[in-house]
């Protein structure tokens, strides 16, 4: 039986694939054309990368096997690997989540004063418009507290423009998702002091009392994991005024 959609990641067990492909006397041109996906997706998979349950439906139909025979057992649960980490020492750092849907990225930049954006994926000409067009829409959304125009968290005027910014970023992550990448999201507090309005602009002065406000974390990577730990961030546009790195569960 296949887990429910967006309860654990339909990771690809590369080994039981490629068997069941050999088992046909299929090359990979001959499994895409059969099950009507590009071939691209049929190399990716058996390097282990996600697919969607439709398209792996499809492709299990031509191998003539159960969908969940082509996948890899339900990940270790989030304390194991936490466990896991840190008896290997591995316990610096953010920790980033997947994110299933754009809804959970557009609250976190709704409350977050400013926001970074990393990309690990490997961007071959292939792969180049879809990061492109994602990241784009990404980073139109992202705050910059030095912004002269809009020095606040991400704003929208009604409800309409929230739900089509939210439609086109979940376009985007599945065009991602795709490809073999996700997109991943943490938040973090902060101490900072926020930029003002003076006459010389926005300023920020030594005098002024610090506050505890959320920055955001996005990143896209290789789709292999629930999680990924990546070092802590010191380029923030605004300088903080305490180093923390409290995830606040989004």
């Amino acid at each position: 039986m296949l887990p429910k959609p967006n309860h654990v990641p339909l990771i690809v067990d590369s080994q039981k694939m490629k068997s069941a492909r050999a088992r046909r006397a299929l090359t990979q041109e001959a499994l895409a054309h059969q099950a009507r996906v590009n071939v691209r997706t049929i190399q990716r998979a058996e390097r282990g990368a996600p697919l969607r349950h439709e398209t792996l439906a499809d492709i299990a139909a031509v191998l003539g096997v159960p969908p969940a025979g082509l996948i890899r057992p339900t990940p270790v649960k989030e304390a194991e690997v936490v466990a896991a980490e840190a008896a290997q020492g591995e316990t610096s750092g953010d920790v980033l989540r997947r994110v299933e849907n754009a809804e959970s990225v557009i609250q976190a930049l709704e409350r977050s004063i400013m926001s970074e954006l990393s990309c690990a994926a490997n961007p071959t000409p292939e792969l180049m418009p879809v990061l492109r067009d994602a990241i784009v829409h990404i980073e139109s959304l992202m705050r910059d507290p030095w912004d002269q125009s809009d020095p606040a968290p991400l704003r929208f005027d009604s409800v309409i423009p929230r739900l089509e910014a939210i439609a086109a970023l979940n376009g985007h992550l599945a065009a991602l998702e795709r490809e073999g990448l996700a997109f991943y999201l943490c938040t973090l507090t902060v101490y900072v002091r926020i930029p003002y309005w003076t006459d010389e602009g926005l300023v920020v002065r030594a005098s002024q009392s610090p506050r505890y406000m959320s920055a955001a974390r996005l990143h896209i990577a290789e789709y292999t994991a629930e999680r990924v730990r990546l070092p802590y961030y010191t380029r923030w546009r605004l300088d903080l005024c305490e180093e923390l790195s409290d995830e606040i569960p989004f």
